[in-house]
């Protein structure tokens, strides 16, 4: 009769450690699952790190333009550059067509620029000064033409834009 209690006690031991082993087997498996989803979202969380500094530095670069509430209108911004490259006599003239208020910060004025008579490089290098001013500009249209006069010359009309701070 020991002997039998002796058996049963070693049985319901070597039950205990089997069940224990598959339900330590189970909770390996969940772990295993649980960690392969945080590294997902750890890869994910990485990529749009990396899309929020790039963000970031871009909107830097654009708040350190530093007379962004300076200037005022399209035409004086173009008169700046056109006179530091030798072609303001050059521009014909500059249309305002529209102004809009940008999500209450800023605020858009739009300008037509009538260039006549300028050589694919004084152009280039306007392109050039608008990229580089120290104000927001951007060129919505450009429309170049020969001119009639000289076909080596061109008679060009952009669509730009001023962006002011408020």
């Amino acid at each position: 009769m020991r002997e039998f209690r002796r058996g049963t006690i070693v049985a319901f031991m070597i039950l205990g450690l089997f069940v224990l082993a598959v339900a330590l087997l189970m909770l390996k498996g969940s772990a295993e699952k649980e960690l392969d989803t945080l590294k997902a979202k750890q890869k994910e969380i990485l990529s749009l790190s990396g899309e929020y500094r790039t963000l970031k530095d871009s909107v830097a670069f654009v708040e350190q333009k530093p007379s962004l509430s300076q200037m005022r209108g399209v035409a004086n911004a173009l008169d700046t550059l056109s006179s530091s490259l030798g072609i303001k006599g050059k521009m014909k003239s500059v249309k305002a067509v529209a102004s809009r208020e940008i999500r209450g910060s800023m605020s858009e004025e739009n300008a037509e620029v009538l260039l006549e008579k300028v050589t694919l490089n004084e152009l280039v290098n306007l392109f050039y000064r608008l990229g580089d001013a120290p104000m927001i500009l951007s060129v919505k249209r450009v429309t170049m033409k020969k001119s009639f006069e000289n076909p080596e010359l061109l008679d060009v009309t952009m669509n730009i834009s001023l962006f002011t701070g408020k």
